[in-house]
């Protein structure tokens, strides 16, 4: 009787062990999904802000690809102005004359 009973107590301590570890390990995988979801959770909310901020700059980039725009800063900060007709080079038309150079 006496080996009956350390046989059921060993059983039952293996039981104990073994429901300990289980409630162990799912606390543990509990605990890493509610992490991954506030990790997730961020991620989104970056990636919004990061949408929002592109958006922002590419109108910001079109803004200052206006004609209006690069003329005003031309004229403003950079104090340029139309040149004479006589400082202007046409370089659309090809005369007999090849640049110095490479030959090509």
């Amino acid at each position: 009787m006496n080996a009956m009973k350390t046989r059921f107590l060993v059983l039952w301590a293996a039981a104990v062990l073994a429901t300990a570890a289980a409630f162990v390990a799912h606390l543990s995988l509990r605990l890493e999904t509610v992490r991954l979801g506030y990790d997730v959770g961020q991620a989104r909310r970056e990636q919004r802000r990061l949408i929002e901020q592109r958006r922002l700059l590419s109108i910001e980039a079109a803004t200052l690809r206006e004609p209006e725009r690069v003329e005003a800063v031309a004229r403003g900060t950079l104090a340029m102005d139309v040149p004479d007709p006589s400082r202007v080079v046409s370089i659309g038309q090809r005369s007999g004359r090849r640049p110095s150079g490479r030959m090509r």
